[in-house]
């Protein structure tokens, strides 16, 4: 009796654990779906908008439906080429092989090279620039630009300023006598190229004087040097030249902005700065200067440098970052924990491109952790140099990344990794669906603290996605908890709930969903709890009663 209820109790560990796995493997989380909240008396409670408050196209079997707002309707699209672009902000954009759909509205072209270029700030009234290979638009209407296979927002997103091989643009505003092929980045309603200083699309001038730039801070006439504001500044403007984005010297001073540095014109030949991310030094050969003139003394300024692409910086003695310490109210630069057995130098020290970790020698440091890792391979150095380096925290297990899906869970060597530990995914045939991911035979809920979560009672073979719902052979889900019957489903509409108030303000966040399927009309509430009623085989008016003729088909 004793040995059965012990054989029993290994099976099941073994079942719960898959003991088949590799011992290295992560043990298969297993959650159930959980049943909606039947409510006979749901009715659609609207905060705002009629209709859904952001801009969504509902896709179906047979038939597409737009909804911003206050708009709702069917539009005539090529189901079978039906798509959306990536980098979709705000859902504004769809695709077919006849045409591109900006916010409801179909726009006739040829679909090749088509991108986002940049949209303005106003969220209310919104004006996004775009283009295909052969024509740029803002919104639904072409617009003429010299170039259109160049034609590119200067830095921000959001820029107001965007630019061609030829000109400079003011939003979609062909700026005259401006010159796209030497234009120096800026994110604020300021820019400037090789010829011109321009503020709010025009250009400038000081003094009937043309105005050029020498860095982003400042900028000269043949007399005079300025600050944006058009303050004179005490500096040598026939000499005045860039060294960075922030750094400048004339015959007399290198200032870092618009500040004097005490580095001597006998050593200006020495000068070399750094001005990268948030931070910024410059040193003479003597002395290590950081931004406003703070003598840096831990530093040695004939090997001091910069690690690409970061913060971080190092000398022959050590790779530093800067660190606050509160009780002594002062900024200390500390020196990371590698075991030192030899000067730094940029042949033996590097970071990795995505700036995951630090290599000095056959060591790796990662300062996000603050994880020291020893003894590296060369497989596992050529890894980093290759930025596929990912090192399991149970010891120095070498992971290159092949794909990576999201933040801890990545694919190498056709096995599925979460935090860098084998999982049960089938590599071969997992991918993303929605909110969810899928293999050949199981569906999974991603969580960065646990990994795959395997939901039972989801069919892998028929799993697909309904805009954000998730759908099988038999049932529609939304996150662990089934909704209704799939057979014959369409999504009909999306309607606004609740939204949000002070920030005191704890009431969860609502949608509502209509649906129809074999059993009839279905009102879905999406909120802390998923409510759901049956409105019957047909929709009469009591299910929302800020609607009164809604449009099927």
């Amino acid at each position: 009796m004793k040995k059965t209820i012990l054989f029993n109790i290994i099976v099941i560990f073994c079942l719960t654990y898959s003991c088949a796995q590799n011992k290295n493997a992560v043990p298969e989380i297993i959650e159930t779906l959980n049943a909606p909240i039947i409510n006979d008396s749901l009715t659609v409670s609207l905060s705002n908008c009629k209709y859904f408050d952001e801009d969504i196209y509902i896709v179906n079997s047979n038939n597409v439906i737009y909804q911003n707002c206050n708009e709702r309707k069917y539009l005539s699209v090529n189901i079978s080429s039906f798509t959306f672009p990536k980098y979709n902000e705000r859902g504004f954009f769809a695709l077919d092989k006849n045409g591109i759909y900006y916010r409801g509205h179909f726009i006739k072209t040829d679909t090749t090279g088509f991108k986002i270029v940049g949209r303005n700030n106003n969220y209310n009234n919104p004006e996004v620039l775009w283009k295909t290979k052969n024509d740029v638009y803002k919104n639904a209407n072409p617009i003429q630009v010299s170039d259109v296979a160049s034609f590119e927002s200067i830095k921000c997103f959001n820029s107001y300023y965007y630019k061609d091989k030829n000109y400079i643009y003011y939003f979609d505003k062909k700026i005259e006598g401006s010159d796209g092929s030497s234009v120096i980045k800026s994110c604020a309603n300021y820019c400037f190229d090789k010829n011109h200083f321009y503020l709010n699309g025009d250009i400038v001038t000081f003094d009937n004087e043309n105005v050029k730039p020498i860095n982003s801070i400042i900028f000269k006439t043949s007399k005079h040097v300025l600050t944006k504001e058009f303050v004179k500044l005490d500096m040598d403007a026939q000499t005045i030249k860039k060294l960075s984005r922030a750094y400048a010297i004339d015959k007399n001073y290198v200032y870092y902005k618009t500040d004097k540095l005490p580095i001597k014109p006998e050593n200006f030949k020495n000068v070399k700065v750094w001005d990268q991310i948030n931070r910024a030094y410059v040193t003479d050969g003597i002395n290590v200067y950081a931004g406003y003139n703070t003598l840096e003394t831990d530093f040695d300024a004939k090997t001091f440098g910069m690690l690409p692409h970061s913060d971080f910086c190092y000398d022959k003695n050590g790779v530093y970052d800067r660190k606050y310490i509160a009780r002594k109210n002062k900024v200390v630069n500390k020196k990371f924990p590698f075991k030192y057995d030899g000067f730094v130098t940029p042949e033996n020290t590097f970071i990795t491109e995505d700036s995951r970790y630090i290599i000095y020698k056959n060591q790796a440091y990662d300062p996000w952790t603050k994880r020291l890792y020893k003894d590296l391979t060369k497989t596992q150095i050529t890894q980093a140099k290759e930025n596929k380096l990912s090192i399991s925290i149970t010891g120095n297990q070498v992971v290159p990344i092949e794909k990576k899906f999201e933040y801890l869970l990545t694919q190498k060597d056709n096995k599925i990794f979460w935090n860098t530990i084998e999982t049960i995914a089938d590599a071969a045939t997992f991918k993303r669906i929605g909110y969810y991911y899928k293999d050949k035979d199981r569906v999974y809920w991603y969580n960065r603290e646990k990994g795959l979560i395997t939901i039972k009672g989801i069919d892998a073979k028929t799993a697909k996605t309904l805009n954000t719902f998730l759908v099988d052979k038999e049932s529609i889900f939304h996150s662990k908890t089934r909704l209704i019957k799939s057979k014959d489903v369409q999504l009909l509409g999306v309607f606004t709930g609740y939204r949000l108030g002070c920030g005191m303000d704890e009431t969860p966040s609502s949608n509502y969903y209509l649906f129809k399927n074999i059993d009839g009309y279905w009102l879905v509430q999406i909120s802390g709890e998923v409510s759901i009623r049956n409105l019957g085989k047909t929709l009469g008016n009591n299910w929302n009663p800020h609607i009164k003729n809604f449009e099927l088909k």
